[in-house]
């Protein structure tokens, strides 16, 4: 059998392609983490934040079913290019915005328009990377998305002190380069013929599948307490009287725990049942959230972020391929986009709930969260699944 870290070595080459396009990418996602500060140093209040950003998880509602749609009837690249460019014009148009009613209608598009190509990523990853490498693949692309993660919100928390717009423009220019990246050296991947794309297909297959159900559910618990980490923690934070250049370190502090544990705990776990490592990791995420129930120093905030992280090591590093080896391959798209659904419903629900809870007392949002935790690692642990991938 071979090992995690020669299968590594294995990947195909248009995989580390879209690997370094993914790091870029991931480098200049600065606006998401700071969207919210950005939105009430408009002029707007937390709450007409809330809905702005629930706008954009909106999108990425109507994006899970177009995406998975799109990426199994067209081509994978192609769609992947087509969101990453729309995103581009976006993120410039959200720059220029100031009201919150104009900001939540960019937003919108911005998730219908960008989160359609999360779909086709992964069912690129899924058409290249045979069954047993997919831990491995999976793992190494996060591994390129957070190593951009860690290195860009630390330059972003200096360049939201400067100027706000700085933030949107360097996102849209990373967005461009993996658009064009996209359409020139990434295969198109897997298409399935028109009568066989539908989502009424897809909706037979995956009514029928219980341990995907049961995903399903347990991300939707569990998208509650991951949106509180770019809304409620950074206003919390600096409600507590710290910087954004310590808001931009703690999320920093997310990636580089990520980049130099991650690949070694996927490795060491391999072997493990996956849905019981997910539902360590849900439950890790949710109760990192009670730390903050007491008063709020900074090294409150570093604790809450490192239990965070362990407990989304354990859960991410293994469940886009648990979800990929229930798929079947005509449908990869649309199984992937299915599972964005339930993410994106969880975060029209926890972006709109979550800061309207903050703004009643933000205890409720913290014992939620651990609440949502636990309920997602019970519908992992109620699955019958064996596998361990």
């Amino acid at each position: 059998m071979k090992s995690f870290f020669q299968s590594i070595r294995e990947l195909p080459r248009p995989f580390w392609v879209l690997v370094g396009a993914v790091f870029v990418n991931r480098f200049g996602v600065f606006v998401w983490p700071f969207l919210t500060l950005f939105i009430t140093r408009q002029g707007n209040s937390p709450s007409e934040a809330s809905w702005a950003v629930a706008s954009y998880s909106l999108g990425t509602f109507a994006a899970a079913w177009l995406g998975g749609w799109l990426a199994d009837r067209f081509g994978r690249n192609r769609v992947m290019s087509f969101a990453a460019f729309g995103s581009a014009v976006c993120m410039l148009a959200m720059s220029q915005a100031s009201h919150w009613q104009t900001l939540a209608l960019i937003a919108f598009c911005t998730g219908l328009i960008a989160d359609c190509g999360t779909p086709a990523s992964a069912a690129l990853v899924q058409d290249m990377v045979p069954p047993g490498q997919r831990v491995a693949a999976f793992a190494v692309q996060r591994f390129a998305g957070n190593l951009g993660w860690s290195l860009g919100p630390m330059g972003a928390g200096f360049l939201a002190e400067v100027s706000y717009t700085w933030l949107f423009v360097v996102d849209a220019v990373t967005s461009v380069f993996f658009g064009v990246v996209a359409w020139f050296w990434l295969p198109k991947g897997r298409r399935t013929e028109a009568h066989l794309a539908g989502w009424g297909t897809a909706w037979a297959s995956i009514k029928q599948n219980t341990p995907f159900l049961m995903l399903f559910l347990a991300c939707l618990c569990g998208s509650w307490s991951f949106r509180q980490l770019t809304t409620t923690l950074m206003l919390h934070l600096e409600k507590s009287g710290h910087s954004p250049t310590w808001s931009g370190a703690i999320l920093a502090l997310n990636g580089v725990m990520i980049i130099t544990m991650e690949l070694m705990l996927a490795a060491g776990t391999r072997h493990f049942r996956a849905a019981n490592m997910l539902a360590i990791g849900y439950l890790l995420m949710g109760g990192s959230y009670l730390v903050l129930l007491g008063s709020c120093p900074l090294w409150a905030f570093v604790v809450c972020m490192v239990v965070f992280t362990i407990g989304e090591m354990c859960a991410f590093s293994r469940q886009q391929a648990y979800a990929a080896s229930m798929a079947p391959d005509s449908m990869r798209g649309r199984y992937t986009g299915f599972l964005t659904f339930a993410w994106a419903l969880g975060g029209v629900f926890s972006s709109a709930t979550g800061l309207n809870l903050y703004a009643v007392n933000p205890h409720w949002v913290w014992i939620s969260s651990a609440v949502c935790g636990a309920v997602a690692a019970s519908f992992l642990l109620a699955s019958k699944r064996t596998t361990t991938e």
